[in-house]
């Protein structure tokens, strides 16, 4: 008999019918827990963003005339903020919209690089002015933060 005609009424029996119901309602049970955390991936994108422009400002205003300790309290507290993001997203996830990852990374990639930018910027400007930094903050925290929350089109 051909694939097609097993799951014709006539050939399911009431134990087939059974099981394929039982089938249909676990398959959407795990889709309900995978899309319930679908908000994950987005929200980390943003807080990774934040958390960089943040420590852009911190290295600008903070990180010159701080003490030792200080510096490593600051540096220390970025840290922890990064190892909360990635360890967050690995212990939450379950699977991320296609394309996600390649975007993300994309993302950080570009903030990094306006990041390694701007800090390079600040050693050659003595120039403090919040007029100056904080666009450049943005600008660091936007690519990751635009590009992880992007849903793919297909």
């Amino acid at each position: 008999m051909p694939p097609t005609e097993q799951f014709q009424p006539q050939h399911l029996t009431p134990s087939d019918a059974r099981a394929l119901i039982a089938a249909a309602e676990s398959g959407a049970a795990q889709g309900d827990a995978i899309s319930a955390r679908a908000w994950l991936a987005p929200a980390l994108s943003i807080f990774l963003g934040a958390l960089m422009g943040a420590f852009l400002l911190a290295g600008v205003y903070l990180l010159p005339v701080a003490t030792a300790p200080e510096a490593a309290l600051i540096s220390a507290g970025y840290a922890a903020g990064i190892l909360l993001v990635v360890g967050a997203y690995n212990l939450g996830r379950r699977v991320v919209t296609r394309g996600w990852v390649e975007r993300y990374s994309k993302g950080v990639a570009i903030s990094s690089g306006v990041f390694f930018v701007a800090l390079a910027l600040s050693f050659l400007v003595g120039e403090r002015s919040l007029v100056l930094w904080v666009p450049l903050a943005i600008a660091v925290a936007l690519p990751v933060a635009i590009l992880g929350t992007r849903r793919s089109r297909s």
